[in-house]
């Protein structure tokens, strides 16, 4: 169940929206965010989202709607209240149509005549109103049948705002709780399993814990010779049910910023029966329970894991394969208790491991919308601006702009970028300089200088060509005696302006992959053309080779080498280890053909070429075993074909033939 028409009129400060919330080329749903000022009516139509979701289950489950005080008459999750008809305007009005056939929510007040309604919307389909023109009424048209097949198949919830989590320090006497025991909720016909609001739900992500962690671990037998066999269980079903639990603790270490894993406690150890551990440092307890995390990081833990405790719920299957939990989450306020790394770079990774449910969100974050558009693109999110509900791109929102400005002038990113270009500027040589985003593409491009300037096909392109690569690690690097900067696309764009703004004494060539839109239009020219910036700084992205002409904008460095030559194995700690491709993973994220599994399923499918690595959290490992990374780093990738290791040692270097006659083109400019 997909919300696919949002409709308001008159309702609070709304006048008129009509928003149709978009889905990708393959159906899923893209992430709706809305975003404005206090007051603007995010929240308003949020609440008749919600209570669409209640009027629509109430029809089919008895304990979703409570009774009035009466006992006779239900009590309304959102009243009908014409005091939030907009002030001058006769009626409200707001339809919401969900993209199962027939389905719809309706809530009005005031004086509304029907034909207004049918000739401004003729194209909203069995759509009817009922009553007096003068009446107040809400509506749906869910029929049992189609409510029970949404509801125990797709998750549908709503964490509002006022979600909170008990701190460990509150004495138990201002917070009652249950001890938290192993599951024993029995499914009863005609009651909802998963409630709509989620409040406080530490207890119920706890207990879920336990169950996983219970069914994960294997019953082990003595054979009569001494040795250990696994009984009562299949190795098969114990291998899928880890994968449930080693789902949820990569949600963990994304919260915490650290692998960890969760263990049990001996149930004579006192405190807490469940435990946090390092993954890393086994004895090492990271936090002692639960409800020991700050509430920002159990908030956002708690978020993520209901949505698959919820989707677990329906089907068990679901927690295996998160990416295929479908649905719809609507979250008020999506920042509330957030650092802003949790904001920038957590929060967007965790809704990246739900493709299928559609994120329907309200924020005053720009660090989040930054995140958001950094790591799904901004292609693949939706900004709606409110009162108006007029669809804008992260740069238009107001408030992103003038936080991401002063976060431009603040001190401490200033420093940056200046320390940064004061290594690039610290030496004497007036050589032109190649400085590229990341570490390992300047590794794969002077591997293919080298490895061209000896193949006599190319002598003339680099006759009296010279210049040098801007050679770094990255800040976590364990290689000594290196020079050391903080880069990425970003830092790149920000650091080539900067030296454009005054005369450098030397040729600065930036280059750049050309996966990022926004990178795109920053630093590059036409396909194979660069851009001038004046004050002798150029910059280009990587040209497109033929091999990859179907997918142009997906293409970073590494595609520059055949598909064969980017799978090329090596062995580390004695396994074969190596880069994968998206499409040798469907869109769940798992690879038949090789038995492994992906965590970043948006990068899987059959039509996409994303380089999967074994770094970053995203490790590739066979089915059942989360801990056995077979994937390559793209660092090693690169060092090991600079340094020529075999089976690196004769790789196709012929695509990076038109990076180095761009190269010469800027090098021939004459000097400004």
């Amino acid at each position: 169940m997909y919300l696919k028409r949002i409709i308001f009129e008159n309702v609070g400060p709304i006048s008129q929206i009509d928003i149709r919330p978009s889905f990708n080329q393959d159906g899923l749903p893209k992430p709706l965010i809305l975003v404005g000022k206090n007051g603007s009516g995010k929240s308003t139509v949020l609440s008749n989202i919600v209570d669409s979701f209640y009027e629509i289950a109430g029809t089919c489950y008895k304990n979703v709607q409570k009774k009035s005080s009466d006992g006779l008459e239900k009590d309304y999750y959102k009243i009908i209240s014409r005091t939030e008809i907009k002030t001058g305007a006769p009626y409200l009005f707001s339809y919401l149509e969900y993209d199962t056939p027939g389905l719809y929510y309706l809530f009005k007040a005031g004086h509304l005549e029907y034909s207004d309604i049918s000739s401004r919307y003729s194209d909203l389909q069995n759509f009817s109103l009922s009553g007096n023109e003068d009446g107040d009424f809400k509506n749906t048209n869910a029929s049992e049948e189609i409510v029970k097949d949404a509801f125990s198949n797709d998750i549908v919830c709503f964490f509002p705002p006022h979600r909170y989590e008990k701190p460990s320090w509150l004495g138990n006497k201002y917070y009652w709780e249950n001890d938290v025991v192993l599951s024993l909720k029995e499914n009863w016909n005609g009651i909802l399993q998963n409630p709509i609001t989620v409040e406080n739900v530490t207890h119920d992500s706890l207990s879920w814990l336990l169950d996983l962690i219970a069914d994960s671990r294997a019953d082990i037998d003595f054979n009569d010779n001494g040795s250990m066999q696994i009984v009562h269980q299949t190795v098969n079903n114990l291998r899928l049910l880890g994968v449930s639990r080693k789902n949820i603790e990569t949600i963990m270490s994304s919260v915490l910023n650290q692998d960890v894993y969760f263990a049990l406690n001996y149930r004579s150890g006192g405190n807490s029966r469940f435990r946090i551990m390092s993954a890393k440092e086994e004895s090492k307890v990271v936090s002692p329970t639960l409800d020991s995390l700050s509430t920002g990081q159990l908030a956002l833990f708690n978020m993520f894991a209901t949505i698959a405790r919820y989707g677990d719920a329906n089907n068990v299957n679901k927690s295996i394969y998160l990416n295929s939990i479908k649905g719809i989450v609507v979250v008020d306020e999506i920042e509330l208790h957030l650092h802003s790394t949790l904001q920038k770079e957590v929060l967007p990774k965790l809704i990246e491991l739900f493709p299928k449910i559609q994120f329907i969100i309200t924020t005053h974050s720009p660090l989040f919308l930054l995140g958001m558009r950094d790591v799904l693109g901004e292609e693949s999110f939706d900004v709606f601006d409110m009162p108006n509900g007029d669809k804008i791109d992260v740069e238009r929102f107001s408030e992103f702009q003038k936080a991401y400005e002063y976060y431009q002038r603040t001190q401490t990113h200033q420093e940056e970028t200046d320390q940064i270009i004061s290594q690039i500027k610290s030496s004497n040589d007036s050589v032109p300089l190649i400085i590229t985003e990341g570490s390992t593409d300047w590794k794969h491009m002077k591997a293919a200088e080298m490895a061209l300037r000896q193949d006599g096909r190319y002598c003339q392109l680099f006759e009296n060509l010279n210049f040098k690569f801007l050679e770094y690690e990255p800040m976590q690097t364990d290689v000594e005696t290196c020079l050391v900067v903080k880069m990425g696309d970003g830092e790149l764009v920000k650091i080539c302006k900067n030296m454009a703004k005054i005369p450098q004494p030397r040729k600065y060539i930036f280059i750049a992959d050309r996966d990022r839109k926004d990178i795109r239009e920053s630093l590059g020219g036409k396909d194979g053309e660069y851009k001038n910036w004046g004050n002798n700084v150029f910059s280009f992205v990587i040209p497109v080779p033929k091999n990859r002409e179907s997918m142009p904008n997906d293409i970073c460095i590494e595609h520059l080498y055949s598909d064969e030559e980017i799978k090329t194995e090596c062995e580390i700690a004695g396994k074969k280890c190596r880069l994968f491709m998206g499409n040798e993973f469907d869109e769940r994220g798992y690879s038949a053909a090789n038995k492994m599994i992906c965590p970043k399923a948006n990068s899987c499918g059959p039509n996409s070429i994303a380089i999967l690595e074994g770094s970053q959290g995203e490790k590739i490992t066979p089915l059942g075993a989360p801990n056995d990374n077979r994937g390559l780093s793209k660092a090693n990738f690169a060092k090991k074909i600079l340094k020529r290791e075999p089976p690196f040692d004769h790789f196709d270097f012929s695509n990076f033939v038109d990076i180095f006659k761009i190269v010469k083109d800027i090098c021939n400019q004459e000097m400004v």
